[in-house]
């Protein structure tokens, strides 16, 4: 084998370890569907819950845990996405909402991630319950509202075909599954993380959480915004960003 040979051949299995990583990066975790929900109690009000890309209700627990300790009752949603149509998970979780809204006195939504588009098509689509329900606010902490630049470079990897519709939804531009939703009237707060990833860093302009640019969070419709030096997978454990949630759900805005 000649030298360029070998060069060429390096080159080639970098690249295709990064687009690995990379998918992990954007697809790692896994799920069972099915719903968890704290006991009933008619003096809590009610969290809905929800996941992102590639993982299930356990990906929560700690932001979980925090919101029963504000008071809350909690509603975790928990839904396959891997391999999944766009069709399929938003049905599912359509089902599962209904179920946590059943004898909620109020209820508030708190997404993560693919998990704030989750919430966003719901509301969308069963705008009556904006009416019939006592709906509080809305949180979405990372959710790629118009796309993930990252996704955009993984889309015509074989890989991202192995996400499924789903996950090609989370690129940017008309395709985009936030691109396809409307901007509702709801109390909306919005969180997004900028701390980027080294493995990441190079697809994004601007700040970012290692998955999702901050300008990709941002809907026109929100009530309030506020910036995190945190990733994207940390948000969901970070203690900061349960706190500044607590504070939105509590007063309809952030502690700036």
């Amino acid at each position: 084998m000649t030298a360029k040979n070998v060069i060429v051949q390096v080159v080639s299995t970098t690249i295709s370890i990064k687009i690995v990583l990379l998918t992990l990066l954007l697809v790692t975790g896994c799920a069972n569907s099915g719903v968890k929900s704290s006991p009933y109690q008619k003096d809590k009000e009610l969290v809905v819950l929800a996941h992102g890309l590639g993982r299930s209700d356990w990906a929560m627990w700690r932001l979980e845990q925090r919101l029963e300790g504000a008071n809350y009752r909690v509603c975790t949603l928990d839904y396959a996405t891997i391999g999944e149509s766009i069709d399929r998970v938003l049905t599912e979780t359509s089902k599962q909402i209904d179920a946590c809204l059943q004898n909620a006195s109020k209820a508030h939504f708190v997404g993560h991630s693919l998990g704030g588009l989750v919430i966003r098509a719901y509301l969308q689509q069963n705008k009556d319950i904006l009416t019939k329900q006592n709906v509080g606010e809305i949180v979405l902490m990372g959710t790629p509202n118009k796309g993930s630049e990252l996704a955009d470079y993984l889309s015509d990897s074989w890989l991202m075909k192995i996400g499924g519709e789903i996950s090609s939804a989370l690129v940017t531009g008309e395709n985009s599954l936030g691109h396809n939703l409307e901007e509702l009237d709801v109390n909306l707060g919005i969180i997004a993380g900028t701390k980027p990833s080294n493995l990441t860093r190079e697809y994004f302009i601007g700040p970012n959480d290692g998955l999702v640019s901050v300008e990709s969070t941002k809907l026109k419709s929100m009530s309030d915004f506020i910036k995190i030096e945190v990733t994207h997978t940390q948000m969901r454990y970070n203690l900061e960003v349960a706190e500044q949630t607590i504070h939105f759900l509590k007063h309809g805005e952030f502690k700036h």
